[in-house]
């Protein structure tokens, strides 16, 4: 009964200060400030008082800090032994356990939001001191932490001090915060997660979504995430924002603004693969890909039973072409993956087809590149093959990318060479096809080239420098 009027009190006097009280936001106090409440107990020179300090270790604690509270009783007058010290603290103080110490032997309970110390012989209070830890876990607002009462006689009163003497404390709110990721730019209709990260939020809690101002759900927070799926109504640039409300033991927050554009819905794509002629090992066949809806842009690759072949880009009449040398007979599948486009989603397509075996009097040929020096823009280019024939016959194609450079015959040796200029600088593939000829099969080789910007000459000299050119002009001016 005693404990159950106990916590009452202690809710009670909590209350009645956090009724006219502000809560304090989330934040962490300036200062581990200790505080401290002091009564003392009836009596005289012959029963003898006692002074019961109680000390908390932070008198604005965080919710979910840990706190020390020691209580000391000292007598002041008399002869009387201390036989007994409880100390009761709120619910919302939980006892560290095995936190509880005395400087003075003798027995340590713990009973619900109590701390009891008992020698039956007595101990002299010159002083003694009981000491505890607690984590905090009371709402924001002014909290009393409770009291100690102690018995300074076998058979008499076992309540001499207050239970509820405080001290009072501070509880301060958690800061929070929360992280918005940067969502990916939706389509009209197309849900996109909207993904938050956040610090002291609990788990279970509840993060809210907004689009230009305007609620849009809520995740729950588990692991210090929370997501919600969101499907656009409406084109255009939009603002996401995820809150966190503030709490009684958590501080809200707000993440940074993210800025997201609505586009309109993709349309889906097909794609189709034709190789025009019969396949045969060892000959040159034209791989073409057809792209719907027809339009320039985006990328086509081509796989031969899942083998890359090459890849080209799609032209405005929605085709992109390769050439492809089969090495292997029989049945094979050609698959085509279309990239997409702005508007346009990816597609994938394929065809098998049977690949027929060489002439059994074909000799394999290989063609090696000779590699391309770097070199800028709008500078000549010697380009050289050599195909494994050694014998002149057939054509070789030069190709940059999938632009035709040009071609040149095969000469003695096997080696066709060919001038290119190229127009533009970047990083290029540089490919060259044998033909093929008479008894001799067709192949083909790459290379990387490296072509940088063009070097602009300076401007001429100004007239009259004396040859110095533009430092000339600068000396002069700076002359006077």
């Amino acid at each position: 009964m005693r404990q159950s009027i106990t916590r009452r009190a202690l809710a009670a006097a909590g209350a009645s200060v956090l009724a006219g009280s502000m809560l304090v936001l989330g934040g962490a106090s300036a200062g581990a400030a200790p505080v401290s409440a002091t009564v003392t107990t009836p009596g005289s020179t012959v029963e003898s008082k006692f002074a019961i300090t109680r000390t908390v270790s932070d008198a604005s604690p965080t919710h979910g800090d840990t706190v020390t509270v020691t209580t000391r009783v000292e007598r002041t007058t008399g002869a009387y032994l201390l036989y007994e010290v409880r100390d009761f603290t709120p619910e919302c103080m939980e006892l560290v356990p095995g936190s509880a110490t005395a400087s003075k032997g003798g027995d340590i309970a713990v009973d619900g939001q109590r701390v009891r110390w008992t020698f039956g012989l007595g101990r002299i209070a010159d002083p003694f001191v009981l000491t505890a830890k607690y984590t905090v876990t009371c709402g924001a607002g002014v909290i009393n932490t409770g009291g100690a009462v102690i018995k300074r006689a076998p058979a008499g009163s076992d309540t001499l001090g207050n239970d509820s003497m405080g001290p009072s404390v501070t509880v301060l709110r958690k800061g929070t915060s929360v992280f918005l990721n940067q969502p990916t730019n939706p389509q009209l209709g197309q849900t996109v997660p909207l993904n938050a990260v956040t610090t002291n939020v609990p788990d279970g809690a509840q993060l809210e979504f907004t689009v230009d101002g305007q609620p849009v759900g809520s995740g729950q927070v588990s692991g210090g995430q929370a997501t919600l799926q969101w499907t656009p109504t409406s084109i255009g640039t939009r603002t996401v924002r995820a809150t966190f409300v503030q709490t009684p033991t958590r501080g809200g927050s707000v993440s940074v603004d993210r800025t997201v554009v609505v586009s309109q819905a993709n349309v889906g794509s097909s794609v189709t693969v034709s190789a025009g002629t019969a396949p045969k090992v060892g000959q040159l066949a034209r791989l073409t890909a057809s792209v719907s809806p027809a339009a320039a842009g985006g990328e086509v690759v081509f796989e031969e039973n899942g083998a890359r072949i090459g890849s080209a880009p799609v032209g405005a009449d929605g085709q992109a072409a390769i050439d492809w040398i089969p090495a292997v007979a029989g049945l094979r599948t050609i698959d085509v993956h279309f990239s997409g486009r702005s508007g346009v989603d990816p597609s994938s397509g394929a065809a098998p087809y049977t690949v027929a075996a060489a002439d059994p009097q074909v000799v394999a040929t290989t063609t090696t590149l000779d590699p391309v020096a770097s070199a800028s823009a709008q500078t000549p280019i010697a380009l050289k093959a050599t195909v494994s024939t050694g014998i002149a016959g057939g054509t070789v194609t030069f190709h940059d990318g999938q632009t035709v450079i040009g071609t040149a015959p095969v000469g003695a040796g096997g080696v066709a060479t060919l001038v290119w200029t190229p127009s533009a600088a970047g990083e290029r593939t540089v490919r060259a096809v044998f033909s093929g000829e008479g008894v001799y099969t067709a192949s083909q080789a790459t290379t990387q080239a490296v072509i940088t910007p063009r070097v602009v000459d300076p401007l001429p000299d100004d007239p009259g420098t004396g040859g110095l050119g533009s430092l000339g002009s600068v000396t002069g001016s700076l002359g006077g």
